[in-house]
């Protein structure tokens, strides 16, 4: 047998080396279960380009022109509707939507309007009407609108600036106003229009007694304990409710300087900590835990809980030597603050100045920052220009802001990841900073998203990434990936897959 055998030293060519092939990169990512950063934000990106403007509905039957007096809730009896006539309460006679938030599974949208009207819609029939109004209208034709009612209509009389929902109680809503000085919640599981339950604000003071009308801008609820309510005001303080206790605040804790308007609120992920913004610009930081501090005592009734820590967006703007030579930096009013849900040491802020940012709350620093023109040096600007607060909103991955362009109709998604390759991150180091720019160049995932209207407030769907905005006209945008149908000559027709053609035709290619 060994006669038969060829021996490989005889056969093998001389300097023989192994061929390489490349590796299968789709395979080793489904494998180990991560994917590249390169890949991530290339991924990340055709996400951002894909989004689309859907539909455009109705906050209330009133906002087109026509008015009802009650809504059919398909799952429950007649809801009645009253609706306040435009210019009560409001002297410029226009509506707009001062907040939009989804439930935590996704099932309804609640909104408010500055002329005190809430309104609760049936996320999934906004959706398949908009799809519907697709495949009718096409998707070219953009002035199609939906006159899909919402569940409930509950008109409060007074300006709401802030809506949230329960996480504990999903039949539950809150609603507060600047205007005044009380936390309205509403069971939607009823049929009244009336509030559920009313909680007031506690005056800290006597010079506060007289102080009704100086109100709450903006609340949370805690997830861990479900009698607790916290709410900002503009009147300084931070308020929270023991709803087993009282109807009135249990605890009341204030900035240093007396009457700094609060306006945005946000609760850290073990919630033991409250984050609060103000209209001077400053952000504020409370321990829920309890406990005293020698500084607790100004007098010997009057108690004061003093900030963890205050910090002031204006003055680290000032450290950046970069912003400071191209621009003067003003004091701006925040009108928003939002955790990030992927990087929860990541603050974002929005200015009343149209700019956004990130605050790192490990390092108390700015470390990203989006500066567009401010919105009245615009040639079409009036006069007396009104900037409406802005309530952004995170997309839960990859760090996305979504803030509603001050500039024009549209939605600015900005680019906040924690990598320095973020197109919005900022060098502090003016001798690396020409450097940074070279290596983020391609990597910029900033998108800006025409819309029909001007979007004010928006909201993201808890369990997929479609968008949610309320504008200036009283309106609620869908924004969500376009749903394309076949084109071409793969296009299949409706007899065709009515007489049984398609399953022919996959046959076929198969």
């Amino acid at each position: 047998m060994d006669t038969f055998v060829v021996r490989q030293d005889k056969c093998a060519p001389p300097n023989l080396k192994p061929l390489k092939r490349p590796g299968w990169e789709r395979g080793t990512r489904e494998i180990e279960g991560r994917l590249l950063f390169t890949h991530r934000r290339n991924l990340l990106s055709l996400l951002l380009r894909s989004y689309e403007e859907t539909g455009i509905f109705s906050h209330s039957d009133s906002s087109f022109g026509h008015h009802s007096s009650a809504h059919i809730n398909p799952m429950r009896e007649f809801v009645p509707v009253d609706v306040l006539q435009p210019g009560r309460g409001n002297p410029n006679g226009r509506e707009w939507i001062s907040g939009v938030e989804f439930d935590s599974k996704g099932v309804y949208l609640a909104s408010v309007t500055n002329i005190g009207c809430l309104s609760v819609h049936d996320y999934e029939t906004l959706y398949c009407k908009s799809t519907s109004n697709q495949i009718k209208h096409g998707r070219k034709e953009k002035d199609f609108r939906n006159d899909t009612k919402p569940i409930l209509h509950i008109s409060t009389h007074e300006k709401l600036d802030a809506v949230r929902w329960n996480p504990t109680n999903q039949d539950e809503v809150g609603c507060v106003s600047e205007r005044s000085s009380k936390i309205l919640l509403f069971d939607i599981a009823c049929m009244s229009v009336e509030p559920s339950e009313v909680l007031k604000r506690k005056p800290k003071s006597s010079l506060q007694q007289n102080m009704e009308h100086i109100g709450l801008s903006d609340m949370a609820f805690s997830h861990n304990d479900k009698f607790r309510i916290l709410a900002c005001g503009l009147d300084g303080n931070l308020h929270l409710w023991d709803r087993r206790a009282s109807k009135s605040s249990c605890s009341v804790m204030s900035v240093s300087s007396p009457l700094s308007p609060l306006s945005s609120l946000e609760l850290t992920s073990d919630e033991q900590v409250a984050i609060v913004g103000s209209k001077y610009g400053n952000v504020y930081a409370w321990d829920l835990r309890g406990g005293r501090t020698s500084a607790a005592f100004l007098s010997h009734k009057e108690v004061y809980h003093p900030p963890l820590a205050t910090i002031n967006i204006g003055s680290l703007l000032g450290k950046i030597s970069s912003l400071k030579a191209q621009t003067e930096i003003g004091s701006s009013g925040i009108q928003s603050i939002n955790i990030d849900p992927s990087c929860q040491h990541q603050l974002a802020f929005h200015l009343s100045n149209g700019w956004s940012g990130i605050l790192n709350l490990n390092s108390l620093k700015v470390t990203h920052i989006h500066c567009p023109p401010p919105p009245w040096i615009r040639e079409d600007a009036p006069t007396t220009y009104v900037y409406h607060k802005r309530k952004p909103a995170w997309l839960h991955t990859d760090s996305i802001y979504a803030v509603g362009s001050s500039l024009g109709n549209g939605i600015n998604f900005l680019d906040f990841s924690p990598d320095m390759k973020s197109s919005c991150y900022v060098t502090y180091d003016s001798d690396d900073l020409q450097t940074d720019i070279e290596e983020r160049v391609g990597h910029s995932l900033n998108h800006f998203l025409q819309a029909s209207s001007s979007v004010v407030s928006c909201a993201t769907h808890p369990l997929n990434t479609s968008i949610i905005g309320g504008t200036e006209g009283g309106s609620l945008v869908l924004i969500a990936q376009n749903n394309e149908s076949i084109s071409g000559e793969d296009s299949i027709s409706d007899e065709q897959v009515k007489s049984g053609v398609h399953s022919d035709m996959s046959e076929r290619k198969i």
